[in-house]
C-alpha cells in the first residue's frame, strides 16, 4: 500500500485535564511530503488511573493502483498516579526563609485543560484568601505553615436519556426486516460524544432496547460545542447511526430531538478532585543591638552579646579594631551594626555626652606639634592613666570626627604620630579621653 493521506478523526480516553497538539493544524497528514506526524498530549491529569489513549485515524492510499481506505488506531498506555504519590508542589513561593520582615508572593500551579480550579489559601499569619492571585504576604519573625486547597471542577454530561429512536436500526443483517413479520430483534444502543478538540467518549452498550437512560455519567465537556451520536451496535454489519445532536455546555436538563430520535441530556458541574498542599516560611529575628552606657565603667554595650560580628562607628567614622559587643565610651554619636548567625543585621545609635571632664591639672600634659601641619603631626601625652586604653579623635569645625582611634599605652607617657591623609585645610580639634577625663587641643592643617 502506498500511503498518501492520514486524517485524525478523534482521540478517546484522554484523561481529564489533558489536551493535545498536532504538527498539522488541519489534522491531515501527508506522508509523501513529511513522513513524520506528531500528536503531543500535554497538561495536568486530574484523575488517577490507568488507561489507554486511543487515537483514531483514517489512512488513505493505493494498493496496486486501486484507492484504499483503512481505519487505523494508535494506542498510548498512560498511568496517572494518585495525589498521595505526587511530589510536585501545588504552588510556588518567592521566598521561604529570610530576615524579618519577609514578603512572599504565591502562585498556584494546579490547573488543567477543560476544567476549572479554585484556590483556598491559608498563609499561616492569620490571613486567608480565595483565588488564583493572592496578595503578597509579609511575615515577622517566626515559623509559618502555608496551606493551599485546590478544588478542581468540571462541566460534565451526567445523564443521557433516549426515550425514542427512529427505524434506521431495522433492515440489516443483524436485525432483518422480514416480509409479513417485520423487524426481527432489537437494537443495541450506545452513544458517543466528541468535543471541539476531537476528544471522544463512548458509553456502554445496552442490548435489545429501544430506549434507555445512562445515569451516573462523568463525561467531561470542556471544549464546546459537542457532537452527540446515538448508534445501534451491529456485529455483522456496520453500526447504524440513529441520530446526531449538537449541544453546548449549558447546565441543566435539556431536550434533544432529531429525525425521530429524541430524549434529554443533563449537564452539571462536578467536583473532580481536591488537592491539599502545604509548605513553610521561616523568618529569622533581627538582632537586638540596643545600646546601653555603663556610667560606672564608661563602657558602651549592645544588648545581644552573642552576635557573630559587630561594627562600631563614632560620629559616622568606622572605628578600626572594634569588633566586640562592647567598647570604651567616648563623647559623640555611637552607632553599632550587629550581624546574627543567620546573617540578619540591625543597627542602633546612641548619643554619649558627659563622659569624663576637661581637666589638664595635676600634672597632665597634652601637646600637638607641629602647628600648622599638612595633616601629619605628633601627639604627646603624659600624666594620664595611660597604662590602660583611651580614645583619640580629631574633630572638624562642625564637630564631626575625621579620625578616631582607640589606643592602649604601655606606660604613663605617649608619643603618637597621626596621619589624617588628605583633609581640607582648616582648623581642627584633637580630643583625648581616658573615660574619666577629656582634653582637647587645637590644630591647623595648612601651609606651614
Amino acid at each position: 500500500m502506498v500511503l498518501e493521506e492520514v486524517t485524525l478523526i478523534s482521540i478517546e480516553n484522554l484523561p481529564l485535564g489533558l489536551t493535545y497538539e498536532t504538527n498539522s493544524p488541519t489534522l491531515v497528514f501527508y506522508p509523501q511530503q513529511d513522513p513524520f506526524g506528531c500528536v503531543r498530549v500535554c497538561g495536568t491529569p486530574m484523575v488517577a488511573g490507568q488507561d489507554t489513549i486511543r487515537i483514531h485515524a483514517i489512512a488513505e492510499g493505493t494498493v496496486g493502483g486501486i484507492a484504499t481506505t483503512l481505519n487505523q488506531d494508535i494506542n498510548l498506555p498512560i498511568q496517572v498516579l494518585p495525589p498521595s504519590q505526587d511530589t510536585v508542589p501545588d504552588f510556588t513561593m518567592s521566598d521561604t526563609t529570610g530576615c524579618e520582615p519577609v514578603t512572599v508572593n504565591y502562585t498556584p500551579l494546579l490547573s488543567g485543560a477543560g476544567v476549572l480550579s479554585s484556590y483556598d489559601w491559608n498563609f499561616g499569619n492569620g490571613n486567608s484568601y480565595q483565588g488564583a492571585d493572592p496578595p503578597a504576604q509579609t511575615y515577622g519573625a517566626g515559623d509559618y505553615e502555608v496551606t493551599l486547597q485546590t478544588t478542581v471542577t468540571g462541566i460534565m454530561l451526567t445523564e443521557l436519556s433516549i426515550s425514542a429512536i427512529n427505524d434506521d436500526w431495522c433492515g440489516d443483517v443483524d436485525e432483518p426486516n422480514l416480509p409479513f413479520v417485520g423487524c426481527v430483534g432489537q437494537p443495541d444502543l450506545y452513544f458517543t460524544v466528541i468535543d471541539a478538540q476531537f476528544a471522544s467518549s463512548r458509553s456502554p452498550v445496552i442490548n435489545n432496547v429501544q430506549s434507555h437512560t445512562w445515569s451516573g455519567l462523568s463525561i467531561p465537556l470542556g471544549f464546546p460545542p459537542f457532537t452527540l451520536q446515538v448508534y445501534d451496535e451491529d456485529g455483522l454489519s456496520d453500526d447504524d447511526l440513529l441520530g446526531t445532536f449538537t449541544f453546548d455546555a449549558s447546565l441543566g436538563t435539556l431536550p434533544i430531538s432529531q429525525a425521530g430520535t429524541s430524549g434529554t441530556r443533563n449537564v452539571q458541574v462536578q467536583t473532580v478532585q481536591i488537592f491539599n498542599y502545604n509548605d513553610s516560611v521561616h523568618v529569622f529575628p533581627l538582632p537586638n543591638t540596643a545600646l546601653t552606657l555603663n556610667t560606672t565603667t564608661n563602657e558602651l554595650c549592645a544588648a545581644d552579646l552573642s552576635l557573630v560580628s559587630y561594627a562600631w562607628q563614632l560620629d559616622g567614622v568606622l572605628v578600626p579594631g572594634e569588633t566586640g559587643p562592647c567598647v570604651p565610651a567616648a563623647n559623640g554619636e555611637w552607632t553599632v551594626t550587629g550581624t546574627s548567625a543567620q546573617g540578619c543585621t540591625s543597627s542602633s545609635t546612641l548619643e554619649v555626652t558627659g563622659v569624663g571632664m576637661n581637666d589638664l591639672a595635676n600634672g597632665r600634659l597634652l601637646d600637638v606639634f607641629p602647628v600648622p601641619n599638612d595633616g601629619r603631626f605628633v601627639v604627646r601625652a603624659s600624666g594620664w592613666a595611660l597604662s590602660g586604653s583611651f580614645w583619640m579623635h580629631v574633630l572638624d569645625p562642625l564637630g564631626r570626627s575625621v579620625y578616631a582611634e582607640r589606643i592602649t599605652a604601655p606606660s604613663n607617657e605617649l608619643l603618637r604620630t597621626i596621619d589624617l591623609g588628605t583633609v581640607a585645610h582648616g582648623s581642627y580639634r584633637l580630643q583625648v579621653s581616658d573615660g574619666a577625663h577629656v582634653a582637647t587641643r587645637p590644630l591647623v592643617v595648612g601651609p606651614h
